[in-house]
This record gives structure tokens, C-alpha cells and sequence, in this order.
């Protein structure tokens, strides 16, 4: 089994496929066709496009950036030079929440190091605050999402406690990462 990415160019990725046949397989896929798919489910359901709907200019305007198990100071350069404008010229909060320490959480703001796999949980938790307090959109929620009742009954479950026993997350860090996120 052999498994592209979008870094190859198509002169690359004639390559690799003529490699792949040395050995003998047809055994090739991309990562796009793994991960992206969902997204792109994912967006077009929430916002009836399948596909990025704002231009990376666009986040220079952010108040805040979560950013989740990702590492784009590496990974997408050009991307992240956004996220640092937006807390240059904005005072963009950047908030990190992964279990490595990466070049991203260097920059940010707040780096939320959780156990591996906990990241649902932290979620949660996050939601577990915004409901208690009141910080949804309340419109935005009455417009556009389904389901929300269910989405409140498990966020319940998840108090500050919880996830910080589930996560290795303080619940003061939750606390904060949480209060800066909803009010941008």
C-alpha cells in the first residue's frame, strides 16, 4: 500500500505511482480521499458548501483561533503567516489545544497539552461552560443546527472536573480557554 499527499506535484505523483508498480501493486490512495471526505460532509452540511468558504485573508479579522491536533506553523505555512497577522494587527487570541508541544503551541496564546484522544471531551467541556453560562448563539443555533438538545444533555456530563480528570487539562485553563473563545 503506498499513500500520496497533497505536497507531491503531478509529475511527482506520476512517479510514485510508476514506483508503486515496481512492487507490483495498484495499492494507492491519497490522503485527501482518507480524511477529507468527512470535512467535506461536514461543511457542506453546516454551511451548504463543501469546501472552504472563506478566503485565508479573512482570518486576519479573528478575535480568536482554536486550533486542534494540528501543527500549520509546519504544516501549512503560508496559513499560519495569517493566524500571526490576526494576533498582530487584531490581537487574535491563538489557542492550541494538542497533546505535542509544536511550533504552533509555541505562538499561542494558550496551549491546552491534553492526553491523546481527549480531544472530544475538552470539547465537551467547552460546551459543558458556553451552555451553563449562556455565551451560545443563540440565533445561529436557531438558523442553523439540528439536534442541539441532544448535543446539551451530553455537554451536561461533562463539567469542568470531569474533563479535567479525563484531559490532564486544568479546569482553570479550561475555564479561560473557554471565556476567550466565546466571547470573540
Amino acid at each position: 500500500m503506498f499513500l500520496g499527499s497533497a505536497k507531491m506535484s503531478t509529475e511527482q505523483a506520476y512517479y510514485f505511482r510508476k514506483f508503486s508498480a515496481m512492487y507490483g501493486t495498484n495499492n494507492i490512495d491519497h490522503q485527501a480521499r482518507i480524511w477529507h471526505s468527512a470535512t467535506v460532509a461536514g461543511v457542506a452540511n453546516t454551511w451548504g458548501y463543501g469546501a472552504m468558504t472563506n478566503s485565508l485573508g479573512d482570518i486576519q479579522n479573528a478575535k480568536a483561533i482554536i486550533i486542534f491536533g494540528a501543527n500549520p506553523a509546519v504544516n501549512h505555512p503560508v496559513g499560519f503567516g495569517h493566524f500571526l497577522k490576526a494576533k498582530e494587527r487584531n490581537n487574535a487570541q491563538i489557542i492550541v489545544v494538542d497533546p505535542r508541544m509544536t511550533k504552533t503551541a509555541a505562538k499561542a496564546d494558550y496551549f491546552a497539552q491534553i492526553r491523546p484522544g481527549t480531544d472530544i471531551p475538552f470539547i465537551y467541556g467547552m460546551l459543558h461552560i458556553i451552555f451553563k453560562n449562556g455565551w451560545e448563539d443563540k440565533k445561529f443555533i436557531n438558523d442553523r443546527v439540528y439536534g442541539v438538545d441532544e448535543i446539551k444533555k451530553e455537554a451536561k456530563k461533562w463539567n469542568p472536573k470531569k474533563v479535567a480528570d479525563v484531559t490532564g487539562v486544568s479546569e482553570e485553563l479550561l475555564m479561560q480557554i473557554t471565556r476567550v473563545y466565546s466571547k470573540s
